[in-house]
């Protein structure tokens, strides 16, 4: 989470508003007398559930917690942004610190790189490392392979690896800071990795974070990675990642298997979609790795691993990391859209008994079949539960429902929901229609699914992905549409983030100098959109996609408008709010259509630049 989504998560700004001006409860809302222009009657309204304030009198102006304290105070965002932290105790990181970690974690990628060459020379051309290349021939990893992920050898040394490090001119803390080298009891340091098969694990942008390293004789464990360091977290990271983003673009389609060598068989036969998780449950931080790149996402499991526990907590986890609002018409997601799944999760059965190298190195075209063949989560999920238990029994019938209900519940689309609850009915005994009314039951209603979107703020539920998108297009293209971005408002960026840097963006000819203008939290926001990988495209096909966030984006902000309107409409309707006087709802009712209006225009002139392009 970054300082600025704590900080929103921890303030409320109904209190923080509350210093500036006087707040009257106004349903579930707040109102009050702008304090950004003159008003005899109250406009301005504070939105508790979706952290945001908004004048409908003739300032027009709104914004999160962040923009009002700027507004109210007259000062930037690095001022506004320590003054909040301060005051919702959350610590801050400075840019010498930052200047610190980076020039720490540069070094640590450096000696982790200087060790991979040296364990690969080793492997290459030491005698030693004889029964290192024999267990991969026995494994059939060609030398293409061998080069291609520089796999290497650490040979049966207490200290090899630290005294060719030192001689590079590295520093022994430096060695222990990166889990090369670990203290002994007696005083000292010993090198981690002594007579195993390196495996050197990269990062999306291919450096090397860490090592895998497996066991060449009866050491145990049979299997040891390097310890978590500034760089390398086992949990966020995700094996041949480097090399295999481009053809999960390209193909629409990432597989994720357990182990190392299931990728290095899997590429080695022209599958260059798959990533490994390295042993470990699926998580939260590498399922978001994939989405990045496609939403369609395939698991490789051994048959032996159905039902198991720890495999169905990996699934749920890609199945909620999947699950995202949808907007419903006009309604903005945070206002009460459902949740339905965008992607398509499925697993692959392997044979029973055997890994993906071994089903890809006996027959790819057998593996190739599995992929053709594999579950969708819902049938996966249903092969799992039952597996498990004996349908003979009431209890266990009892047990099979009450797993599987959850699962159902939230399938959105209705005909799919009959299916399943058509095939639960028939496993159990039970009447469809009683499933039913429990799966109906179980499902969150509007009201709580409002509340689950609206308990993080809209850039940390949500994370703007036009808004991030529309942003990368201008630091990756400044020269082709720095003059074609000016009917592009501040107003139509709705995180905090994301407007700040177009404002900077605005400023800077370059992103070096754009860097040096942002506040250090805003840094890592700005290298992911700069790294963001963006489809080739002309400077036509470039400057129309830009024209097409901006129309977008007007469209989205205009819809937020509207709907917060309609909301206090309706809210003073049927709560019978005799704070809210008529003539407020009269004024109220006539800006409603200005937004319509506005939309109606966006939605002619996005059909005239359509046309235009297909010229």
């Amino acid at each position: 989470m970054s300082a600025i989504d704590e900080i929103k998560q921890r303030l409320d700004i109904v209190d923080v508003v509350s210093d500036y001006v006087t707040l009257q409860k106004s349903g579930r809302n707040f109102k009050a007398l702008c304090p950004f222009h003159t008003e005899k009657t109250p406009s301005f309204f504070v939105f508790p559930e979706r952290q945001s304030w908004h004048c409908f009198g003739s300032c027009g102006m709104g914004g999160d917690v962040f923009s009002f304290v700027m507004k109210k105070e007259g000062i930037d965002f690095s001022e506004t942004l320590r003054l909040l932290a301060e005051r919702a105790g959350v610590t801050l990181v400075s840019k010498q610190k930052e200047r610190v970690e980076d020039k720490e974690a540069e070094r640590l990628y450096q000696v982790n790189e200087a060790a991979a060459q040296y364990y690969h020379h080793l492997l290459l051309d030491a005698r030693a490392a004889e029964v290192a290349r024999n267990h991969l021939r026995r494994r059939g990893i060609s030398e293409q392979v061998i080069e291609s992920f520089q796999l290497g050898f650490s040979p049966d040394s207490w200290d090899a690896l630290r005294q060719h490090l030192l001689s590079r001119g590295y520093k022994e803390d430096e060695l222990v800071v990166a889990g090369l080298v670990i203290e002994k009891e007696g005083g000292g340091v010993r090198d981690l990795f002594r007579n195993r098969l390196m495996i050197p694990i990269r990062n999306e942008q291919g450096r090397v974070a860490g090592f895998g390293a497996r066991a060449l004789d009866d050491a145990t464990p049979k299997y040891l990675n390097s310890p978590q360091t500034a760089v390398f977290d086992k949990s966020g990271i995700l094996y041949g990642i480097d090399r295999a983003k481009g053809a999960i673009r390209e193909q629409g389609l990432a597989i994720i298997v357990e182990g190392y060598m299931d990728v290095l068989a899997a590429h080695q036969y022209g599958m260059a979609n798959v990533v490994a998780s390295m042993g470990t449950s699926l998580t939260q931080k590498q399922v978001a790795i994939i989405k990045r790149l496609t939403k369609n996402l395939a698991l490789a499991l051994d048959a032996d691993a159905a039902g198991d526990e720890a495999t169905l907590r990996g699934l749920e986890v890609a199945r909620q990391a999947f699950s995202e609002p949808r907007q419903v018409g006009a309604m903005p997601t945070w206002l009460g859209g459902t949740s339905k799944l965008h992607g398509n999760l499925r697993v692959i059965l392997l044979p029973r008994g055997k890994d993906p190298d071994e089903v890809i190195r006996e027959s790819p075209e057998n593996w190739r079949r599995l992929i053709e063949e594999s579950l969708s989560l819902m049938d996966y999920f249903f092969e799992a539960v039952t597996s498990k238990l004996d349908l003979s029994k009431e209890s266990e019938k009892l047990a099979a429902a009450e797993q599987l209900l959850p699962y159902i519940s939230e399938i959105e689309d209705e005909v799919e929901q009959e299916l399943y609850l058509k095939r639960l009915a028939r496993l159990v005994g039970v009447e469809e229609r009683t499933l039913a009314g429990k799966a109906a039951r179980l499902r969150p209603t509007q009201r709580e699914r409002t509340k689950r979107v609206v308990s993080l703020s809209p850039v940390q539920a949500l994370g703007n992905p036009l808004e991030e998108y529309c942003l990368s297009l201008l630091l990756q293209h400044p020269a082709e549409l720095r003059d074609k971005s000016g009917e592009l408002s501040p107003e139509y960026f709705e995180g905090t983030e994301n407007r700040e840097l177009f404002l900077a963006w605005l400023d800077s000819p370059d992103v070096e100098i754009l860097r040096q203008r942002l506040d250090v939290s805003l840094y890592e926001h700005l290298d992911s959109l700069v790294a963001r990988a963006l489809p080739p495209a002309s400077e036509r096909e470039l400057e129309t996609a830009l024209a097409d966030c901006t129309r977008r984006l007007g469209e989205q902000r205009l819809r937020r408008l509207k709907a917060l309107e309609e909301m206090l409409i309706s809210e003073a309707e049927s709560e019978g709010d005799k704070n809210l006087i008529k003539e407020q709802v009269e004024t109220l009712l006539q800006k409603a259509l200005e937004p319509s209006s506005q939309l109606k225009e966006l939605f002619e002139k996005g059909k005239r630049e359509r046309k235009g392009a297909l010229r």
